[in-house]
């Protein structure tokens, strides 16, 4: 299995520091075997801008966001956006793609309480584009779970403190299972970010790289 050199564009320092942990994770290849996703795949981090369009389909703007990055990098690469699924409003997708700037101009309590959602039942959905110069790709993985009625304390990263997986049996927000003695890679053990990632792992496994370029 011969290892990929991927950039990963992103300007969160919260994602650089979770990469390093989702590589020791592992996926399913081609052929059904399970590997370790950093066996595969080189991340290296780059902290370019890319465009990203305000689109309630996670999807669409990723590919976009994708294609912007490959412009500017040159070389295989990924990007991720994720946003909250209202149960309520998943026919909609809602907020999803809209979550981040509503997020950021509301902040945790003015989310919750303009959007009258604490309590409710909703999907984490994180979204990986690829993009490798000749066609983009995307990949989603989700996590079901419920919104917190307050911002807990703990990690601070976005949404994470709102959110409680249904995996936490002691109903945690990402957050808080973040901030416990190796939460961080529980936290990433259930995350729909890793999921996806799993996902883009086994189609990479598939590729032959033969339109990739080889970096050293």
């Amino acid at each position: 299995m011969n290892r990929r050199t991927i950039f990963y564009a992103t300007r969160s320092i919260f994602k650089g520091e979770e990469l390093s942990i989702i590589a020791d994770n592992n996926f399913v290849d081609g052929v059904g075997i399970e590997r370790r996703i950093g066996d595969l795949i080189d991340f290296r981090v780059s902290a370019i801008m890319t465009e990203e369009p305000l689109e309630i389909d996670i999807e669409a703007m990723v590919r976009h966001k994708a294609r912007s990055a490959y412009k500017r990098i040159l070389a295989p690469c990924i990007v991720e956006h994720a946003g909250l699924v209202l149960e309520k409003n998943a026919d909609r997708g809602f907020p999803g793609g809209l979550t981040q700037p509503m997020w950021d101009a509301l902040g945790p309590d003015g989310f919750l309480d303009r959007i009258g959602c604490g309590g409710e039942r909703a999907t984490a959905r994180a979204v990986v584009g690829y993009c490798d110069g000749m066609s983009t790709y995307t990949f989603v993985g989700e996590t079901s779970g419920e919104l917190a009625t307050a911002p807990t304390l703990g990690r601070g990263f976005y949404w994470d403190v709102i959110f409680r997986p249904d995996d936490d049996a002691s109903r945690r927000t990402y957050a808080e299972i973040a901030d416990a003695d190796g939460g961080l890679e529980a936290k990433l053990r259930v995350s729909q970010s890793t999921k996806a990632i799993q996902k883009f792992a086994s189609f990479l496994s598939t590729q032959s790289g033969e339109a990739l370029f080889n970096i050293a």
